[in-house]
């Protein structure tokens, strides 16, 4: 019986350790709520304080915010011309891998850390813009992202940035590349190989490093070709060249290659433009060289350039309207025939060309694109499938056609698909010579015509027909007017490859002839050259061969100075 009411004792102590829960419904108290943001800051950690004992300067936080995977916030930062900027990004334990960068006005990349890590960091020096937009990018993850910013004096600037793990540059900027060892050898075998006459602009050696690109402002002329040459130095090795538009959009890559890269790029317009230099390893110099080449330059490449170009916007109509107006005021007639079409990526459009209406020696071809056509390809053949004449542009492109009575016209785009108008009409160059070498006549007046509607400026003079061989120099006198200009222009075809074509001022009796004006490429050349308005110039003008025999036609005009 005792044993029996300890039993019981027990089991009812059991049961009032858990009371049986009310029927009722139970009554709770609202939550309590604070107004306010979380607070990113505690994200940064020490990061603040150890820049600061580095010689930063005060914190500001740039941006904050709850970011999911994709997801960029910043904004723009002001920084001193003589002033560094430390930047970085920092989140929470759920974002796997965060990336920060510092961006121009224009959009091009200044200073990037694209690691695979949630800790970036990036150190800007000069020269920088006055301002830059400091941005986070969440690649894995989400939650909550703080972006930061302090700024660095130079002189502190090595260190903090060896201490904190920054990427970024540290230097002093470009500097000249004056003694650069065999740079100059590097530039004129590329040249050489490439044609045309250029015109160094800038010679600078960068600081690169294969943690983030090198950037420096490449700006585009119109109607005109800009031209690089990178040599890395012995610390870095296979650079990454690319030429980007101001937003951002790949406008050309260099060529696989050796250890030298080249690039060159031709705009019809004027366009900001930005170099992206960047090596696969290491971190160190590499001497920097831009070139510029007059707008025809493009004729005299040995090699295809890449084009800078902006779609097409008028209608068909309105751009066979436009160059039949601009090509009346020449002085040409109007279109012998026209012809109507549509071009597709991919694919080549053969258009029938009668020329018998003409009549001889030379026809003009014009090939106008409507929108939104954008880079166009037009070969003109005879029939035995002889190469007359080959010309390609952004919007138009244009053709002369010497000495024959038909032809088939291929056209291709490399841009974006459109319709097209041929026009055909009489060329205002009527020089008989020009019907016995169809090719090098057609080369030579394209060469010698000018900007986008490729017009012949001025009063047509002589034209010489010449075989010319690389083991003899073809030379003859030239009488540039008083105040006047002189144009003359060289196209070629035959078994050799190479033209050159010189003017020089000193006959026999002088102290020797210095040269005036010098243009060399594959087919073509031009050169130019003006008198004073009170006196004349006697100029000898030459004509070289680089490989084999070519047969030449060369042609001049004159126009005022």
């Amino acid at each position: 019986m005792k044993f029996a009411v300890l039993v019981c004792g027990l089991v009812a102590g059991c049961a009032g350790a858990h009371p049986t829960p009310p029927s009722g419904p139970v009554k709770l108290a609202a939550p309590g709520v604070t107004r306010g943001e979380m607070d990113a800051r505690a994200l940064l950690a020490d990061l603040p304080d150890r820049a600061l004992r580095l010689g930063a300067g005060p914190l500001s936080l740039v941006a904050s915010s709850e970011a999911f995977e994709g997801e960029r916030l910043g904004a723009f930062v002001e920084v001193p011309a003589d002033a560094c900027l430390l930047a970085y990004a920092r989140a929470s334990s759920s974002v796997e891998d965060l990336d920060v960068a510092a961006f121009s006005d224009e959009g091009a990349p200044l200073a990037v850390d694209e690691a695979p890590d949630a800790h970036p960091t990036v150190l800007l020096c000069p020269p920088h813009p006055a301002r830059v937009f400091v941005a986070a990018h969440v690649a894995t993850g989400e939650g909550l992202v703080a972006v930061a910013a302090q700024l660095v004096g130079r002189d502190a600037a090595a260190a903090a940035g060896k201490a904190l793990g920054a990427r970024g540059s540290t230097g002093e900027g470009p500097r000249p590349a004056e003694s650069w060892p065999g740079l100059d050898d590097h530039v004129r075998a590329h040249r050489r190989v490439l044609g045309a006459t250029w015109e160094d602009v800038r010679k600078v050696a960068a600081s690169v490093d294969a943690r983030l690109p090198t950037v420096m402002p490449f700006p585009l002329e119109a109607d005109g070709c800009t031209d690089v040459v990178v040599v890395p130095g012995d610390e870095v090795s296979s650079i990454d060249l690319e030429a980007s538009d101001s937003e951002g959009h790949l406008l050309a890559r260099s060529k696989d290659g050796g250890r030298v890269r080249t690039m060159t790029v031709c705009s019809p317009v004027a366009m900001g433009a930005f170099l992206s230099i960047r090596p696969h390893l290491g971190r160190g110099l590499a001497a920097v060289v831009v070139g510029r080449a007059r707008g025809e330059a493009v004729r005299d490449l040995a090699t295809r350039a890449d084009v800078a170009w902006a779609a097409t916007v008028s209608s068909v109509a309105a751009a066979r309207e436009a160059r039949n107006a601009e090509l009346s005021k020449a002085g040409y007639e109007g279109p012998k025939s026209s012809v109507l079409g549509n071009l597709v990526l991919g694919k080549r459009t053969s258009v029938p060309v009668d020329l018998r209406g003409v009549g001889e020696p030379c026809a003009r071809i014009d090939v106008v694109a409507g929108a939104p056509l954008t880079l166009l390809e037009g070969a003109l053949w005879n029939d035995d499938g002889g190469l007359l004449a080959s010309s390609q542009g952004v919007a138009s492109a244009t053709l002369f056609a010497c000495g024959v009575e038909r032809g088939r016209l291929d056209l291709e785009t490399k841009g974006r698909p459109g319709p097209f108008a041929v026009l055909v009409r009489r060329e205002r160059w009527r020089s008989l010579e020009l019907a016995g070498h169809p090719l090098a006549s057609a080369r030579m007046l394209a060469r010698s015509a000018e900007g986008t509607s490729v017009v012949q400026e001025g009063a047509a003079g002589e034209v010489r027909v010449l075989g010319v061989g690389a083991e003899k120099v073809e030379s003859w006198a030239v009488t540039v007017p008083a105040g006047r200009c002189v144009s003359i222009a060289a196209g070629a075809q035959g078994a050799g490859a190479g033209l050159e074509l010189r003017l020089l001022e000193g006959l026999e009796g002088s102290d020797g002839p210095q040269e005036l004006d010098r243009s060399y490429g594959a087919n073509s050349a031009r050169v130019l050259a003006c008198a004073p308005s009170e006196r004349q110039r006697a100029l000898r003008v030459e004509v070289r061969v680089f490989a084999g025999k070519l047969d030449v036609v060369v042609g001049q005009r004159t126009r005022d100075g």
